[in-house]
């Protein structure tokens, strides 16, 4: 099955970024209006807000670039679904929230797509070495970032 890897990414990108607007839009009313109806809603709504909180440290460290950057990383619990519950827990503006989203979402699909065309070895090498650079990456972000402030 010989699939065009571009029509593959461009939908990939697509069918991801369709619940963002929505999410971000309307995820608090939704969450409000369940907790008035169901206490146990309420409990659920509260533990997805607060496992969002605990991810959301880049985030609200650098707004657009930290949301853009965490969805863009291929790894489970990021994506443009959490980055979009992020976006409306920390009351992030809708076009700025989607713009971020959608980055992320084109870098992620580049990212998944030349690690499934690189084969296996090469998949786990490059998602070492790409663990690695985030890692410097945000502790170069942050040093710039304390740099800019004082």
């Amino acid at each position: 099955m010989r699939l065009d890897p571009l029509k593959l990414t461009i939908v990939s990108v697509l069918g991801n970024m369709v619940p963002v607007p929505f999410i971000v839009l309307y995820l608090k009313k939704f969450a409000d209006y369940l907790s008035k109806k169901n206490a146990s809603a309420a409990k659920i709504m509260e533990f997805l807000f607060e496992r969002a909180r605990e991810k959301a440290g880049p985030v609200v460290e650098f707004q657009w670039l930290g949301l853009m950057l965490f969805v863009a990383v291929p790894f489970p619990g990021t994506g443009a679904w959490t980055g979009a519950i992020i976006a409306a827990i920390l009351n992030m503006s809708f076009w700025s929230a989607v713009s971020a989203n959608f980055f992320g979402v084109v870098l992620a699909g580049l990212l998944v797509n030349l690690l499934v065309n690189l084969g296996l070895k090469y998949a786990i090498m490059v998602g070492i070495v790409l663990f690695l650079v985030s890692t410097v990456m945000w502790s170069a972000l942050r040093r710039f970032k304390a740099n800019l402030s004082s």
